[in-house]
């Protein structure tokens, strides 16, 4: 899936994807955009939610790029302006996250109605590809409990890592993926449980195309305590013995944000370590 990026526009196979442009844009990035924020739709079709980035009724929405769940791109504002994606919106040390962003908006309806057998969007339609789980920030309805959430197909998913991947061939510096409930943890809950982050970040950001894998290993005889935040103050929630394999997502000063492997390397837990302890070789 070769795409490239020349002048802000997105291409496949040297041909521009479907350019559905919306009118909201804040000019120029003051920078080029380091993070890529996820989102999902919350509706139906792609080309829905493009058209309404374009329409005249939309005075203050717009993404640079809508992936539908084939994995068919359409881009709404080229990759070297800025897209009102993120609202209001904190990271690390920023504010106001639209204007160091790409904002990946996936054609997804996000938390269902209903219940086993019989989840449906608000418009009561059914929906069959379906992950179970809870919102880590909580559900939109407030609740604590698993429910219904949309999944995003495979092909949805290989499409957003390698637009990540264009990005960063295309010189824009992604160095960070993050979720609009990361940045926006009580307003919104996209892209939600059923997208798993950690396997996108190592697929995007890992370079799946080097001789090696983007892990790290613990290295601490007695254990090393995986924390709720970067720093001693913050609680314990679990100790990991000496080898763990980890997956590095975020840096914090000397603390690194790091997603646990089980032993088949796949994702589990996601916390805080010191780096004096890991080995990133």
């Amino acid at each position: 899936m070769a795409y490239t990026i020349k002048n802000g526009i997105l291409s496949h196979s040297a041909n521009a994807v479907r350019q559905v442009r919306s009118p909201n844009t804040g000019g120029p990035f003051p920078q080029p955009p380091a993070i890529a924020v996820i989102h999902f739709t919350a509706g139906g079709s792609a080309a829905s939610s493009a058209n309404w980035f374009a329409s005249k009724q939309n005075k203050n929405s717009s993404a640079h790029v809508v992936i539908d769940r084939d994995g068919t791109i359409i881009q709404c504002v080229p990759f070297d302006q800025v897209a009102w994606h993120a609202g209001k919106s904190t990271w690390r040390n920023l504010s106001g996250l639209n204007r160091y962003s790409i904002g990946i908006e996936l054609a997804n309806w996000g938390a269902l109605q209903g219940g086993p057998g019989n989840w449906h969007n608000a418009s009561g339609q059914k929906i069959e590809n379906v992950f179970v789980g809870t919102h880590r920030n909580g559900n939109p309805d407030g609740s604590h409990k698993p429910i219904g959430w949309e999944a995003y197909p495979p092909a949805q998913f290989e499409a957003a890592v390698a637009l990540v991947k264009a990005l960063k061939a295309a010189a824009y510096p992604i160095t960070e993926i993050v979720g609009h409930d990361d940045i926006a943890p009580v307003r919104k809950s996209d892209p939600g449980p059923a997208f798993n982050m950690a396997r996108f970040r190592e697929y995007a950001l890992g370079g799946r195309d080097d001789n090696g894998a983007n892990t790290a290993v613990i290295k601490s005889p007695g254990g090393l305590n995986l924390r709720a935040g970067p720093g001693t103050a913050h609680a314990v929630i679990l100790l990991l013995a000496d080898g763990t394999k980890v997956l590095p997502i975020g840096l914090n000063g000397s603390w690194l944000e790091v997603t646990v492997l089980d032993s088949a390397g796949n994702p589990t837990k996601t916390g805080w370590v010191h780096s004096h302890y890991v080995d990133l070789d």
